[in-house]
């Protein structure tokens, strides 16, 4: 069977500012909308184009687009089409309603216990859709997903619940009291994140080496991946959670009508997260490579089962490793 060619990216992902403009094109909220009709045929012209198999009826622009959809709706690891809810393209309508709600129920009271709920198991499932899926056994029953997926939500719950009411009853100054709910979600981030993607630490995510040849699997590699995620997650998050609640201060001192219509607040703080999520989340996806780099000598200290299977498989040793860290 004929090798597959790879697609070229419009843009170069070894730069910032290429990431950024790949991600944000990808990340299109408009790419939400897209048909099932729509997907198969990205899928079809995506895999003729691989193939060299594509009609000289299809133009760039048009093989472009195609290749948007594609990349935004299949998985590059298992090739599955990923949920819509799942998508990256999806956080700034699912994420602006919940954080709109959590900033709003900003209280001591119990009854923000569900909402802390709905959003981290929303956390969750975004966790396990763009996770890296080239693990050993890559298959998910749906029992482990299941298991997964309640004991990220009930641990992450937990503690963004109990941080954030530590937080309340500490703070009394207006300015730290702003960054109560960004410290609440990123406490969260660390226990949610690495449950949801533990296969990526206890089996391990495939290695490369700079010809992009599969050389073993390392669970430190993983951990890595896991650990920049956290990073861009919180990143992400912090811009619009810290400036929507200020915002929304300083429009309560300045404005009787924003004050006396209570009713307008939810609409402002999910409206306004929304939109700055939207430029936040390329932002921070562009952060670090997509395929992230590991050292030799850093599996050699702290993965000698990974390192001995690239020394055993690499004929061509390399002092730089590579490896998709997920989203």
């Amino acid at each position: 069977m004929e090798k597959p060619k790879a697609i070229p990216c419009p843009w170069d992902l070894n730069t910032y500012f290429g990431r950024w403009m790949y991600y944000s094109w990808i990340t299109n909220p408009k790419l939400n909308f897209t048909s099932s009709a729509m997907i198969e045929e990205a899928k079809l012209i995506h895999f003729s184009c691989l193939y060299g198999s594509i009609s000289n009826d299809i133009t760039d622009t048009k093989l472009l687009h195609e290749h948007q959809i594609y990349e935004n709706v299949i998985h590059p690891d298992t090739n599955e089409i990923q949920n819509t809810f799942g998508r990256l393209s999806f956080m700034p309508i699912g994420k602006a309603l919940l954080v709109a709600v959590l900033l709003s129920q900003l209280t001591k009271n119990t009854s923000s216990y569900g909402w802390h709920g709905l959003n981290q198991s929303y956390d969750a499932f975004v966790n396990f859709t763009n996770r890296n899926g080239d693990t050993k056994f890559i298959p998910t029953t749906q029992f482990r997903f299941g298991i997964s997926m309640l004991a990220a939500t009930v641990t992450s719950t937990f503690a963004a619940f109990h941080i954030e009411r530590f937080l309340i009853s500490k703070i009394c100054h207006p300015i730290p009291y702003r960054f109560v709910p960004l410290i609440t979600l990123a406490g969260a981030s660390f226990i949610n994140v690495p449950i949801m993607r533990h296969k990526e630490i206890i089996e391990g995510v495939r290695i490369y080496d700079c010809n992009k040849e599969k050389v073993g699997y390392s669970r430190f590699a993983g951990l890595k991946g896991i650990g920049e995620t956290i990073v861009t997650r919180i990143i992400m998050l912090a811009p619009g959670v810290v400036l929507v609640h200020y915002l929304e201060d300083v429009l309560d001192n300045k404005s009787c009508w924003f004050r006396k219509n209570k009713w307008a607040h939810f609409p402002f703080k999910s409206i306004g997260f929304g939109i700055i999520l939207v430029g936040m989340l390329p932002t921070a996806c562009a952060i670090f490579p997509q395929f992230s780099s590991i050292q030799l000598c850093t599996l050699k200290q702290f993965d000698k089962e990974a390192y001995n299977q690239v020394t055993d498989k690499s004929t061509e040793l390399t002092d730089t490793l590579y490896f998709n860290k997920g989203l």
